[in-house]
This record gives structure tokens, sequence and C-alpha cells, in this order.
């Protein structure tokens, strides 16, 4: 049996196959460090986003945070907001220890690829940076950068961080936080728009013509 064993294909490494080994631990390596991906990408959201508002505060004395003081629907969206980003924090957590490994590659690259939408998107915005709306404030609106391609970038940063680390998760509730974040993004991105058009007018409705809510390659205006 031994000597079956020895001499069978299945059970002899040399040439190739041995060369075959070092890559195939490389890229399990690879694998467990991409697994964190999602997770960083969350967490470098959520503490630019903390960060900025400090700073904004600290510069210009304005209030970035308006979901704070938000009322009705407002309110609700803001709500959603926040336990459904706690909730995909907590997947890309635990799928950082114990996902599933079917999509680890992709769900890095969808996951980097929205955090560095999110925050490069924020820096854009400078003082105009806000966490919902609030009556009487609308220092200005954005109209260069990522505000060239969509209205609202940071928000499709998010849900592209939450894809990601939905793929990455396979949990079923990840997937319904995921769901409520999108319709609240859907709600929200309307109050704004009224309370910006309510705000700039004409000038607004000009952008909102050039530049498309979601995404698109409409017109390069500065």
């Amino acid at each position: 049996m031994l000597l079956w064993m020895m001499s069978s294909p299945s059970y002899v490494i040399g040439g190739n196959d041995a060369a075959a080994f070092p890559l195939v631990a490389i890229r399990n390596r690879a694998l467990i460090v991409l697994q964190v991906v999602p997770f960083v990408a969350m967490t470098a959201i959520i503490l630019a986003t903390i960060l900025r508002g400090v700073a904004i505060k600290r510069r210009t004395g304005d209030r970035p945070l308006a979901f704070l003081s938000a009322k009705g629907v407002q309110r609700i969206a803001g709500l959603v907001f926040a336990l459904s980003s706690l909730a995909m924090l907590v997947a890309s957590a635990r799928s950082a220890m114990h996902g599933s490994k079917d999509f680890t590659e992709i769900a890095a690259l969808i996951s980097t690829l929205g955090a560095v939408i999110v925050i490069i998107a924020q820096i854009q915005m400078g003082r105009a940076w806000r966490i919902g709306v609030r009556e009487g404030d609308a220092p200005l609106f954005i109209s260069h950068g990522l505000f060239r391609f969509s209205r609202n970038p940071i928000f499709i940063g998010m849900m592209l961080t939450g894809l990601g680390i939905n793929l990455a998760a396979a949990n079923w509730w990840a997937w319904m936080a995921l769901g409520l974040f999108c319709i609240a993004c859907a709600v929200q991105v309307r109050i704004e728009e009224s309370h910006l058009e309510a705000s700039f007018g004409q000038d607004y409705r000009d952008f909102c013509v050039m530049v498309p809510r979601w995404i698109g390659c409409g017109p390069m205006t500065a």
C-alpha cells in the first residue's frame, strides 16, 4: 500500500506540482489580507466622516451634522442610515474573520473603490459638506470634481462599499441592511434636492439638467 501511494501520480510531488505549492500558499495569504479590506474600507469612511465634521466645525463654526436636528421623514432616513451602516460595519468585521472566500478579490476592489469615492467627494465638497440638510443652511453646492459625473457621489461610494461588504459577508441580514440603506439614500436625495433648489433656484436646476442624479457622463462643467 505504501509503495502504491509513493508511486501514484496523486502522491508524487515534483516538477510543476512542487512549484505550484508556494503559489497556492501566497494566494491563500493574499486572500486572508483581502478579506479584511471591506472592514477597513467601512472603518475608513466612518473615521473620515467624523474627522471631516470636526474639521469643518473648528474651521468655520458650521454644524455639518444636520441629521441631529432633523425632523419627520429626514429623521427616519437618518436613523435608517445609522442602523444600516452599523449593520454593514458588523458584517464587514465578521467577514474579515470568517467570511465567504468566493468573491474576496472583487469584494475588496469594490469596497475600496467605494471608500475612495466617498473620501474624495467629502474633500471636494469643502465647507458645503453636510450630513443631512437643515432650513437656512446651504453655503453652496458643488459642481466640480466627482460632482461633474454625479450629484451624489458620496451616496454612490457608500453603496459600492456596502456591495463589497455583502459580497464578502454573504449574510442575508447584511443584504437587507444594504437594501434599506439604498432606500434611505433615494429618500434623502429628494429631500436634499428640494432644499438646494429652494436655496439656489435656477442655478441648481441648470446643474440638475447637466449632471445626473446618480451617475453618467454629462457635460463637464466646473
